[in-house]
């Protein structure tokens, strides 16, 4: 089963110079290709990918009873 190793990072902004820790996490080839100059600041999230499994259902979406009787 494939997996995934996700990890925090912080990168330098370009214009201001300043280090800014990311609101996401990536994978360290993704945050290479992205950022120049970046560091890891934590221990990696680790997902197992089943590539068979479904991982977003939509769910239908309830109407009030106003719309219902229409």
């Amino acid at each position: 089963m494939p997996r995934l190793e996700l990890f925090p990072f912080r990168y330098r902004d370009r214009l201001t110079g300043k280090w800014v820790k990311a609101r996401y996490v990536a994978e360290r080839h993704e945050i290479a290709a992205r950022y120049a100059e970046w560091e890891i600041i934590g221990s990696p999230e680790i997902r197992d990918v089943d590539p068979n499994e479904r991982y977003f259902v939509e769910k239908p979406t309830s109407r009030c009873s106003a719309e219902q009787e229409r």
